[in-house]
């Protein structure tokens, strides 16, 4: 999403920092009907900048979940039901925003110029997979390196692959596009200067992978070098039979539930 956490958008798009916004405190977080889904769990050690943090990524049928460290999560729900849950762990309390409230966000922000310039077009080139007979151990898999090249690439990527992960790449991607799909296409962002986009968005995403000729087996780390900053994204775990409670998708008992009288509930 750009270059900045959907978190941080919603907080700008609402007037400055979670501490500035003129928020109420209402009651806890309401108990869920007890009720099981399916899906795909990954865990992403993502080390840049000489820090490290860990990313944990649930995936149900129209709903994800992103943990980012132990700081906040983020939850999106599909459906008519549908909502979007920002949760701070720190502070305990957590926003939630329903359809009609994005609604009500998208025509606030109508009225606002969007602050970033519209996008050329990128080159449709896909990329091209050199394996360099490179061979090393990422967690509990044995791994194959990868360069990886593109007219407009900047700087170096490197990709290790491993055959030892029992997992599909293709179907997990699938699977991210039906999670994303009702968050894509819900009208705050389509009002937040372009980001939403529905089927095209996720039509464009589906054709441009099944157009990569990938190599064989599911990539278990990425390392990306630009101008000496580098980045290295590490698969940790995966499960694509998880099966994910009701707590999955609400914010934990307890935590404090934030309103916004400005916005139409």
């Amino acid at each position: 999403m750009r270059n900045r956490s959907l978190q941080t958008i919603l907080i700008r798009a609402l007037g400055g920092t979670t501490a500035g916004v003129a928020l109420l405190l209402s009651g806890p977080a309401p108990a869920l009907p007890a009720q099981s889904v399916t899906g795909t769990y990954l865990e992403m050690e993502i080390q840049s900048g000489g820090q490290t943090q860990l990313m944990k990524l649930s995936l149900g049928p129209d709903r994800l979940r992103m943990d980012t460290g132990q700081d906040a999560s983020f939850v999106s729900i599909g459906g008519d039901d549908g909502k979007m849950l920002i949760i701070q762990h720190g502070e305990k309390i957590y926003m939630e925003f329903t359809a009609e409230m994005m609604a009500s966000l998208a025509a606030m922000m109508g009225q606002m110029p969007p602050d970033v310039e519209q996008e050329e077009d990128e080159d449709t080139t896909p990329p091209t997979f050199t394996r360099t007979g490179n061979t090393k151990q990422v967690g509990e898999w044995s791994a194959y390196e990868v360069r990886v090249e593109h007219p407009e690439q900047q700087g170096e990527l490197t990709m290790w692959f491993s055959q030892d992960v029992d997992a599909d790449v293709q179907a997990i991607a699938e699977q991210v596009m039906g999670s994303l799909s009702s968050l894509l296409d819900n009208p705050m962002l389509r009002g937040m200067g372009g980001m939403g986009g529905g089927a095209g968005v996720l039509d464009s995403m589906q054709r441009d992978i099944a157009s990569l000729n990938m190599p064989d087996g599911f990539p278990v780390q990425v390392i990306s070098n630009d101008g000496g900053m580098q980045s290295t994204n590490t698969l940790r775990a995966i499960d694509q039979r998880a099966s994910f409670g009701p707590s999955t998708w609400a914010a934990p008992e307890g935590y404090q539930k934030m309103q916004m009288p400005m916005i139409r509930r």
